[in-house]
């Protein structure tokens, strides 16, 4: 799955995924950089509304839902919990499905 399949794929299911709470997802890593190789996995970054309490048994739950989605591993990272170095990084190929 290329990064465009895995944005519309995310697009499409924007709203059950806002439903659990996200309010942003952005796709970055190899998938982005066109260097995923079969068997790796597609990374994510999600930000929840503030008003919920998220726990991680629900990140992992929302990661679970989303790899079903898009029928292939997903490591879905939370905004707000992610080193400096790692949230710069992150921040600089990152591509917003919504």
């Amino acid at each position: 799955m290329n990064r465009e399949q895995v944005i519309a794929t995310l697009r499409e299911h924007e709203p059950e995924l806002r439903a659990a709470g996200v309010v942003r997802l952005s796709l970055f890593g190899s998938t982005v950089r066109g260097e995923r190789r079969p068997g790796s996995d597609i990374d994510l970054l999600a930000a929840f509304e503030e008003t919920r309490r998220v726990s991680l048994l629900d990140v992992i739950h929302i990661e679970n839902q989303i790899a079903d989605l898009l029928g292939e591993p997903v490591d879905l990272l939370v905004e707000g919990t992610l080193k400096p170095h790692v949230r710069e990084n992150v921040g600089r190929e990152a591509l917003r499905a919504f």
